[in-house]
């Protein structure tokens, strides 16, 4: 029996990486029967994703489970609970292994303070890490050196232009967020729902109570190498295995008459902001055009070569991929200081999308984009950015031939970083000697 549990993420967070886990467990324990343990909501978005990409797993079980806000003490109590719950209907499978696809310094220490009953002492847990694993460099609140006061002045907008500028269509969306912000305000003072985070630093939770018995995944190969500089890598039993990702079919080079350049999922306006007060500021002659393939927008709406389809809303797996299809590149805004300790997923969709990508210096992109397999083009600030992309706009049929290089790199890089070519690591990650 293959335990599986996804203790946070709802809906389609995380859909992607999660269905790739999930095949990845089945191809590495055929004969075993799976139980997965989620919200009702995300596995019905599991569900999807696995048909979406042509996925069958047989012989799984979903079962759904109600979660709480692990950073509240009325949450964690949640969570003791359930996982008690989990556990003893673990032992009653007759294993005592869990695959947790997410976590939380909370959610460890609950499960680190529950492995010391005598019930679950033989209990045995592998977890993968996503982004909170950033917090052990003491750093989060650093600045983005792209949109520093050195790289352009931000115009401050008043109340009045602000309101003036929201579109009719806007009106009923803005009203619901600033009542959604005002009641999450009025729950923190009047509810007492104080965050517990700050007692549970990540760095702290992963070397207590430490043991073989917790086995952890990084999601991309320069993981490992920064976390050495912040926490003792050898009492940290980390395993290596590359966002796992049912990749989608291979698309060929568009045939556009101009470029298009895409956001495709979490971008950052606020650098792309800078990018497109900077382009204003070139001659451009051709014509082209910057898609944002997801739902961050603003203060974008007055360019006339930036677009957003989705106008705020979600957008289904079906109409992102739809969205890019006819992209020529897709851009990746992320500065030197951001995901050093985990790997974004917008690499392995324009990956999946067979787009080469346009980047910033960064360690996470930077191991995807290797200099014997370049699959895009690296940019060291953002004038260099800026400036590659006017070039690419002008002398737009000159990239061709180089976008088509960078597609056949992509696919022999999906080839290595396949579901199936990660089954060993995964198989690895949760097995322990008897």
């Amino acid at each position: 029996m293959i335990v599986i549990c996804e203790p946070i993420c709802r809906v389609f967070s995380h859909e992607k990486v999660n269905s790739g886990f999930i095949y990845g467990l089945r191809l590495a324990f055929p004969d075993d029967r799976i139980r997965f343990y989620a919200d009702v909501t995300h596995i019905e978005a599991i569900r999807t994703i696995l048909a979406h990409d042509n996925v069958e797993i047989e012989n799984i079980e979903y079962v759904p489970i109600v979660l709480s806000d692990s950073t509240t003490l009325r949450g964690a109590i949640h969570y003791y609970q359930l996982f008690k719950r989990i556990f003893a209907e673990v032992i009653d499978l007759g294993t005592n292994k869990i695959f947790f696809l997410s976590y939380s310094p909370v959610l460890i220490y609950l499960i680190k303070r529950l492995k010391q009953r005598p019930t679950f002492g033989s209990f045995k847990f592998t977890f993968v890490l996503h982004g909170d694993f950033e917090s052990i460099k003491g750093d989060a609140r650093m600045t983005n050196p792209l949109i520093s006061p050195h790289n352009y002045v931000i115009k401050n907008s008043t109340l009045f232009e602000r309101i003036r500028d929201v579109k009719p269509k806007d009106v009923a969306r803005k009203i619901y967020r600033s009542g959604r912000r005002f009641f999450q305000i009025c729950s923190t003072f009047f509810n007492l729902k104080m965050s517990i985070s700050q007692w549970f630093p990540t760095k702290k939770i992963l070397l207590w109570r430490d043991s073989p018995d917790f086995k952890y995944i990084a999601l991309s190969e320069q993981v490992v190498g920064n976390a050495k500089k912040y926490i003792d890598t050898n009492r940290v039993n980390i395993h290596t295995i590359v966002l796992p990702t049912n990749f989608a079919a291979p698309i060929s080079q568009p045939g556009n008459k101009y470029v298009k350049f895409a956001i495709f999922g979490y971008g950052s306006s606020a650098v792309l902001r800078v990018i497109a007060d900077k382009l204003s500021q070139k001659e451009i002659k051709r014509q082209y055009e910057i898609r944002i393939i997801g739902m961050d927008n603003t203060g974008l709406s007055g360019y006339p070569n930036i677009i957003c389809p989705s106008a705020g809303r979600p957008l289904t797996r079906q109409d992102m991929e739809k969205y890019a299809k006819d992209v020529d590149v897709f851009m990746i805004l992320y500065h030197k200081g951001q995901y050093q300790l985990t790997c974004s997923g917008t690499i392995l969709e324009a990956i999946s999308n067979s787009k080469p990508v346009l980047h910033f210096d960064n360690d996470c992109i930077n191991s995807f984009n290797r200099p014997n397999n370049p699959i895009g083009i690296c940019c060291n600030n953002m004038d260099e950015y800026v400036e590659r992309v006017v070039d690419i706009i002008t002398n737009y049929e000159t990239y061709i031939p180089q976008f088509q290089l960078y597609r056949r790199n992509i696919m022999k890089l999906r080839e290595a970083l396949s579901v199936k070519s990660s089954v060993p690591r995964i198989r690895n990650s949760f097995v322990w000697e008897s």
